[in-house]
Order: C-alpha cells, then structure tokens, then sequence
C-alpha cells in the first residue's frame, strides 16, 4: 500500500489558518505527518507516492533536492496556501525560522516561471470546475482570497527546430479545478489548479496546487475529508486521455468515426468506462458505451458513429469513469460541411480608412486566436468543441474578428510539394465553419518570418519555392473561393531574405536568383555602370558591370561615424535595401493574383511589426499589394502614436494587427508588471490604435501559448494558462461594447492639415535618423501639443495632391530622393501649402551634396554642428543641443549671408518654405521644436480642433478628436503620474467637455454633429 507524506509543523512559518492537533490525528493511516527537521530524510522513503504541503509559499530550503527528486520520479503533490515554493526557508544560528525572501528558482524547477498575484475584486462567488469535478460541491471550504496565476515554462524543445515559431512538446496541461466568477459570469481567476504532467522529468505527476490561503471554516466544514480524497487523487498518477473524431470535417452523407486513445504514465492499470453522447443542436443523435483497461502501453479504440451526417456543427461529449470512480467529461465535435453558410453575407471590403462589411462600417476589435488546448498545434489537434466554446465568449466580448493560421508546421498541411493533407484542411474548414456561426471575421495567416522554400534556394525569389507557396495557398483558397467571413494575410512579420537571420533588416541568402535579381534591379534604377560607380563611390577596377555586383553583408557597411578601422563602403546599402522592398512587393503580388484569381473580392495583407525602424518590409512600400496595410506594436511602448501614424497610409486602412504587452522582469528575475499595469497598458494601445486612424486593434493572443520553449509568450495572453480571463480581458469587452456601439459612425473621416514625410532614403541608408527625428516630432507635435498629423513616404507622395494638406514637414531627413524633394517643392508651388524642412535640405539619396532652390534660399554649404547651437524664430533665440554622438554624426548646413542657424522663410510659388538649416529634431531640447511648429502651424493656418481648458499643459496627456461624416470620436489617453480633470472645448461645436482621466487609463466618447454624446468607453460620466 502506498502512503502519502504530510509536511506541517507547528514552529515552522504558515500563513491562513493552521489545522489544529487533534484534526490531523484524524488523518486516515495512508497519510504520515512529518514536521519540517524529519521532512529531508522522510522523501527518501519509497512507500510515499505522493506528498501534501500546507505551508503555501515556505519550505525548508534544505529538504528542496530531496523534493525535487521525488517530484522528478512522476509522484503527487498537492500544494495548499498561496505561490507554491516562494520563500525558502532556513534555520538561523540561533536556532530559529528565517524567510528568505520571495525567489523564483525554486519554482522554475517545477517548470512555473513565475507566479503573479491576482487580485480577488472582481470575484462574486467561487465555483468548481464541472469537466474535473473533484472540488464540486466543496465550494463552500474557501472564501474569497487574494490567489495566483502560474506562468507556466512546461516545453523546452521545439518540434521543429529551424522554424522560429515552432511549438514543442505539450509535457504538461493545466486545469482550473475552482473558479472565481465575476458578477457577469466570467471566469476571472482559478484559486486551485490541477498540473498534469504527462511526459518529461515529471511524467506520470499529478499536481493539484491551492494557490490560496485558507480560513478555519476549511477546516470546520470539511477540509480534512476534502485533504485526504485530493492526497489520494494526486497518488493515482496521470491517466492521459484524448477523444477525437477522426475529421473535424465531414461531407454530408458521411459517417463519422470517434478516435479513444488512453495511456497510464506510470505502469499500472485500469479499467475505463466512456459514455459518449453525440448532439446537433442540442438534440441528441447517437449514444455509446465503451470499455478499454489503460496500461502503460498507448491504447486506441475506433468507434463508429452510425449515423449519416448532415450540414451543421455536432459537439461530443465523453464522460469517462474509472474503475475508482474518478470521473472527467472530454468535449469534441465536427462540422457537417455547409456551403451555405459560409456564402452567407458579404466579404469585408476595405475603403481608404476603415473596412465595410454587409454594407456598414466594420471597426475591428480582433483577437489572435490559436485555442486554449493545443496552442499552435490546433489545426493538426483540431477540436470544434473548444473553439465553439471559446468564440462564443469572444462573441459575447464584442471580439468581432480572429486573426489565426500557421505560424509554423508547413510541412503537415503540405508533406510533399503539390499534396496537401486533407485532414489539416478540413480541420480549417471547421474553424471557419465555427467563427462564420458566431459571425466572425477569419485573418488566416499562411507563413511566417520567411516563407517555407521547400526545396529552393532562396524563399522569395526562386521560382520553384514561389510555385510551391502558390501551391500550398490555392490548396486552401479553393475550397473557400465564395467563403465570405475570410481574408488571407501573406506571411507574418517577413524578413528578407535569409531564413535564419530573421529580424535582422536585410540579410542576403547569397544564392543564384538574388543575385540575378539584383543585379536586373540594379540596371534598371541606374542604367549606366558609370553612374552606379559614382553613387556606390566604386573604381572602374572594382566594379567593371551591373554583373561584378556582390551582394552585400551587414558587416561590409559602414553604418557608424567610429566604423573606420578597415575601409568599407555603405552607399549601396540604400540600394539594397530598396531592392529587398521591390522583391518582397514581388513575391506578394504572385501569391495574392492566386488568390484574387479564386475571388478577387477577398482581402489579403501582409502582418507586419514594428519593421519600419529596421529596415524590413514596410507598410509604405508593400501597399501596392494588400488590400490593406498593418502594424505589430509590441516593443516601442513609449512610441504608440508613431506606430499607428507612420504604417498610415494614404489609400489603405491601417490595422493594428498584432498588439500587446511583452513580458519584461525584474534584476532579481521577477514579473516587472501587474496583472492591472498591463490591462493599462493594453487599453492605451487600443486607444492610440483607434485614435491615429487606424481600422481597430486585435490582441496577440487570447489564450496564452504555453508550448513553446519560449518564456515571453508564456506570459503574453488575455486568458491566463489556466483558462480563466486576466484583468486585460476587459479590454477587448469594454472596446468590443463601445466600439460596436458606435460602429456607424466610422465614415468619411476628415483628414488631418499636416503631413510628416517619412524619409526613407535616411532610414534605409548607412547613417540612419529618421526613425529619432520622426518619433521626436511626434513626441512634441502629437502629446505635447496634441496637434493630429498624418505621414507620406518619401517614396510615395501620389497623394499631395488628391488629399492636400496645409502643412508639410521633411524632419532632419539629412540625405533625401532628389525627385521627392522636387515633388514636395512643385506640391507646395502650386497648392500655396506651407513646408517645413529641418536639417540640410541639399544632400540627395547617395549623400551628395548640391544646392538646390539656390533662387530662393542662395548659396549654401555643408557643414558639422556644435555642441551648442542656437536657432532665430522671429527674433527670439532658441537653445538647440547637440549631445553626445550627434556632434560627430549629423550635418548642417550654413547659408552665406545668414546668421547662422536663423529659421528662413522664403516664398516657394503660392506657398511658403519655412527652413532650419540645423536638423532640431535630432536636438535634446522640446522648447525649439514646439514653438517652430506653432509658428508653422500658424502660417499653414492649420486650425485647432480642441481647445484646452484645463489638463492640456500636464505631461503625458494626450486628447485627440477624430471628425466623420455625422460626429466625433474623442480620445484621450494617461501616461501620468495621477488622475487628472481634463476640461476640452470642441471647436467646431463650440461644446465643452469635462471628465476625470485616471493616471494611465484611457477615456473615449463619441458625440453626434452638434456635439451630444452617443456612447462613452467604460460609460464613463462626460460632463457637458
């Protein structure tokens, strides 16, 4: 018989309430109670197969090796009384308890990264777990508690290694055993949790841990009792169960079969009973009973289901009972394919600033989706049950669409080049089968980082790989050519062009295509040889023709001033990186033509991040190919508005694709943030998302992927691992609430009068800047002097023209297309707008420099800056600083005749340049940028739209006011200290708005033409 080892000791620290004597000399004789001096030697003893530890968060530090190793032979632990194994303890010399303080290594053994505390507020109620019913009817032994969310690190490989996003092994699963519900009936913490560990060091373990303390009514209503059935649970050991139907997907006529496969982790057996119930639509269709011993050998058991399927969806459920009465209820299902309604309604169409769907405005509150069972592996582990499930919760959230796919395991939907697997695409038959019911929009996303090459050379440019992508896409597309809840996104966050250097810019593969690419391109931009000679700044000898070109490393480019111990050369560098925009503009307009050659109606998008400061594909440039461009804001946290405001462009909604909140930690190696700070942290990306005209906001990720060898995204999710909702699950429920309220009122957006160029010659040279002076500008035009603006590509400036606006800023751009400037230049001619130009205005896209608009500005040079300039607006002098490296890395240029560093103004056809020969943004100093743009402002006569009152001169206030067709969108965001009164007059409505703007939260309203609010986020009270 084997026994259970109980570890209390009256001396030793405990929080909540200690059982007394004589309730643990009730314990029945399979369970011994040693204290905390014999606990080290006790774990040594082979009869004990599982152990209890009432001490929550403290244990004797010096017993840790022995517990480890008894947890590493597969045997139960069940945990009672907060974080589990927090706080080692020790005794002092002078023979007493000392607490070490909180440490995370301890538990990191036990494969729990981190445990973070999760506050009780919103739990009205606890409620047990009906699937795993081992706490039902035991509510009543716990109270509401502070309890804790286990960041689980359970996968250390991946299943397949040269893939970025590859899962790994799922050795262990988590179940919540009891829940605290919300007054709305969500699940919003889990106070004890069941860890079953199935395979690794721990395989065979059963884990129940009571993240809580306990109150002395456990004790009296039952706990002991409760203690001892839980001790005997965790003895038995992991029995691993899977139901399954052997396609997610079957045709009408079909029959479908149900898949029981069973393993004991550890070697002994049991006899398992299964009661299988099969429904549509609630009404029962076919019933079984089957019967299977479970050893330590795998079992399968077939079960046809004698039924022929019909259109619909049909949901299984399985209750399983051993021959010890321990019972779980599994949930599974499959779809009867119907055409029909996946054809129902209309496609999301896409217009300049937001998408349409059925004939209304569609603005997206969307969620990354990949399920809460099976992470990454749900297409090829397909469950209809759970996503049922977990997408009619994210339809009652107001989600109203899923960005999904394949992130990795390109090689099970298609093995072999030209075969797909027909399992793998039903299963994604059945997911959009599953979100058309709920009415949710579908993102399916094909690659990621680069695309699967198969046998090429290179991903994006030899034919043979791109034949096999077209291949693998049209294997899907086709069977969703009419599908009107689906639109396809290309390739996820794409690097060029070397598969294992992803995120680094531009990286060459070095292979034959590229080469033959580059250098097609290359004769084609330059035409002579000579004039490439003369921009690269090459010999005849070195570069005798387009065909000697070599295809540059990083490592050969001198992209710093102190980069001069051996010679290199980084002129080509912009030509190279332009080339890599042209070839992945390429690559993506040949999968999307397969794909509108199935349905030209469908959308497709390429998911990109933050990739615009890193030289990688960028949503200016790949525009002409999507319907619609994106942005991944995930790590330029104080840099939000930048983000949406900068992959903006001018024709094509913009939708902030993936958003959330990295993990970061501590120096001692603990969780830097709350639950609560990243809630805060993720509506103000919501907010600014909307608030810089961007389509909507979808969250990376509903349920936290855990499977992967990866810590960051153990953390990242609005669903903890557990499955219950974390405090930034009220995001998506507040925006999903207000934003489909207001639905209507995103159309025909009115423009904003300023227009930032994004000079890309600079960002994509060798001598980069763009990416400080752009996010300076927008640190001091949009929060200090929440002025709205909108951007435009130096590449890309069709738009002055059909979308004019009053003020045109080029910011410290230093070298800068030729052609660009003569557009800007004509635009501001003809339409008398106002431009603005910081830094040198005559240095070309190869660093040239000449001395264009000599008529108007006279003769000018190139030259260094100081440290301490100064700069004349009006006759008032303005202190402009150079610190640190940016006196030996930017220019200036002087003007001869000129005070030196004097604002010019000088009349440019019918409008005005107004230029600072010292690029300002590059300055550390605010107090010259703001008052130069006020003076721009004023002579573009650009009009503000809200007038503050108070709350506007506070830093890290922002306020924004969107205007539409029939009212105003009103947004104003917290990156401060504390609450703050904020009091607005609107402009044009002459209304005056007052609200409290709580530090590092996020207000949002919505008002009609004459200024009546409609709806407000959160209701919030807007005082008129």
């Amino acid at each position: 018989m084997t026994k259970t080892l109980l570890f209390y000791d009256e001396q030793f620290p405990y929080e909540g309430a200690r059982p007394t004597k004589e309730w643990l000399e009730q314990l029945d004789d399979t369970i011994e109670v040693v204290g905390a001096n014999q606990l080290e030697e006790a774990l040594t003893d082979p009869s004990y197969s599982s152990y209890v530890h009432l001490h929550g968060p403290y244990f004797p530090k010096k017993a840790w090796p022995r517990l480890l190793a008894f947890f590493k032979k597969g045997k139960g632990l069940l945990h009672i009384g907060g974080a589990p194994f927090r706080n080692p303890v020790h005794l002092s010399e002078q023979g007493e308890w000392k607490i070490e303080r909180a440490q995370t290594a301890y538990h990191r053994q036990l494969q729990i990264h981190e445990v973070l505390p999760v506050d009780p507020a919103p739990i009205v109620k606890l409620q047990a777990d009906k699937k795993i019913p081992l706490l039902d009817g035991k509510e009543q032994l716990f109270s509401v508690e502070p309890t804790h969310n286990l960041i689980l690190h359970v996968t250390k490989h991946k299943d397949r290694p040269e893939e970025n996003g590859s899962s790994g092994p799922m050795d262990a699963h988590i179940y919540p055993l009891l829940k605290g519900m919300s007054k709305d009936e969500r699940e919003v913490a889990a106070p004890a949790v069941l860890l079953e560990n199935t395979k690794g060091d721990f395989a065979g373990g059963r884990w129940i841990m009571i993240n809580q303390t306990i109150a002395e009514s456990f004790w009296q209503k039952g706990g002991l009792e409760a203690l001892m059935e839980w001790s005997d649970f965790v003895k038995k050991a992991v029995t691993e169960i899977w139901v399954k139907p052997n396609y997610a997907m079957y045709q009408p006529g079909d029959r479908a079969t149900i898949t029981i496969q069973i393993e004991e982790i550890r070697k002994q057996s049991a006899n398992w009973q299964f009661e299988l119930v099969v429904t549509k639509e609630t009404e029962v269709v076919w019933t079984g009973r089957e019967t299977i011993t479970a050893t330590d050998d795998l079992q399968f058991l077939q079960v046809p289901i004698d039924v022929a399927i019909e259109k619909g969806q049909y949901l299984i459920e399985c209750l399983a009972t051993s021959e010890s009465g321990e019972k779980r209820i599994f949930t599974q299902g499959f779809w009867g394919n119907d055409p029909h309604l996946l054809q129902e309604g209309t496609v999301m169409e896409a217009g300049r600033d937001y998408f349409m769907k059925d004939g209304r405005p569609f603005p997206i509150v969307g969620q990354t989706y990949m399920t809460s069972d099976v992470a990454r592996k749900f297409i090829f582990m397909p469950n209809v049950a759970v996503w049922d499930q977990d997408m009619a919760t994210m339809k009652e959230a107001g989600i109203n669409l899923i960005r999904t796919g394949l992130w990795t395991g390109w090689r099970h939907q298609m093995f072999i080049d030209g075969h797909p697997s027909e399992d793998v695409l039903r299963a994604i038959d059945a997911f959009l089968l599953t979100a058309k019911k709920y009415d949710i929009e579908v993102t399916f996303n094909f690659f990621a980082f680069t695309p699967i090459a198969y046998e090429g050379e290179n991903p994006y440019l030899d034919p043979r790989s791109v034949k096999a992508q077209k291949r693998f896409i049209r294997a899907l597309v086709a069977r969703h050519a009419n599908t009107t809840n689906v639109q396809w996104d290309l390739i996820n966050e794409p690097s060029m062009f070397d598969p294992n250097r992803i995120f680094q810019g531009p990286r060459s593969a070095h292979d034959r295509f590229e080469h033959t690419a580059f250098v097609e391109w290359l004769e084609e931009r330059h035409v002579s040889i000579s004039a490439l000679q003369e921009r690269w700044d090459t010999t005849t000898e070195e570069l005798p023709d387009f065909a000697s070109v070599s295809l540059p490393e990083q490592e050969e480019i001198n992209f710093d001033i102190e980069d001069m111990k051996q010679p290199k050369k980084g002129l080509r560098w912009l030509d190279y990186t332009l080339f890599t925009m042209d070839m992945h503009n390429k690559w993506a307009k040949e999968l999307s033509d397969t794909i509108k050659s199935l349905n030209p109606k469908q959308l497709v998008t390429v998911g990109q991040d933050e990739a615009m400061y890193s030289q990688r594909p960028t949503p200016f440039f790949y525009q002409e190919v999507v319907d619609y461009t994106t942005v991944h804001s995930w790590w330029l946290m104080d840099q939000l508005v930048w983000d949406g405001i900068f992959t903006k462009t001018p024709y094509k909604p913009n939708l902030i694709q993936e958003t959330g909140m990295m993990y970061v930690e501590t120096a001692d190696s603990k969780a830097k943030r709350s639950e609560e700070e990243l809630r805060n942290i993720l509506e103000r990306k919501y907010a600014y998302s909307f608030s810089t005209g961007g389509a909507g906001a979808v969250q990376w990720l509903w349920n936290t992927n855990f499977y992967m060898d990866n810590t960051n995204e153990s953390n990242i999710g609005a669903l903890r691992a557990d499955g219950t909702q974390k405090p930034e699950a009220d995001v998506s429920y507040d925006f999903g609430r207000f934003i489909g309220a207001i639905r209507d009122l995103f159309d025909e957006r009115q423009l904003e009068d300023v227009a930032v160029i994004f000079p890309y010659s600079n960002d994509f040279s060798n001598r980069k800047f763009a990416f400080d002076a752009t996010t300076a500008l927008t640190r001091v035009l949009a929060y200090q002097m929440n002025v709205p603006f909108r951007a435009m590509g130096e590449y890309h400036l069709e738009a002055l023209e059909e979308q004019p606006a009053k003020l045109v800023i080029v910011p410290s751009a230093h070298n800068f297309s030729k052609e660009a400037r003569e557009k800007i230049v004509n635009y501001v001619k003809v339409s008398g707008a106002t431009l603005l130009w910081t830094g040198p205005i005559g240095l070309d896209a190869y660093w040239e420099h000449s001395q264009p608009l000599t008529d108007e500005l006279g003769d000018y040079h190139l030259s260094n800056v100081v440290r301490e300039e100064l700069l004349t607006i009006d006759g008032d002098e303005y202190p402009v600083s150079f610190g640190d490296r940016r006196i030996g890395e930017i220019n200036k240029e002087v003007v001869l005749g000129q005070k030196d560093g004097s604002l010019i103004e000088v009349q440019l056809g019918e409008g005005t340049l107004l230029w600072s020969p010292l690029p300002v943004e590059l300055n550390e100093r605010t107090d010259v940028l703001t008052d130069l743009y006020r003076k721009a402002l004023k002579h573009a006569a650009v009009e503000e739209d809200l007038r503050w009152i108070e709350g506007g001169n506070l830093p890290g206030i922002y306020g924004r006011k969107l205007s539409f067709r029939d009212g105003y969108l009103y947004t104003f965001v917290s990156e401060f200290v504390k609450d703050t009164t904020i009091k607005i007059q609107d402009a044009a409505t002459e209304q005056v708005y007052q609200f409290t703007l709580k530090k590092e939260r996020s207000v949002l309203f919505a008002t009609d033409k004459q200024g009546r609010v409609k709806a407000s986020y959160r209701d919030q009270n807007i005082m008129i």
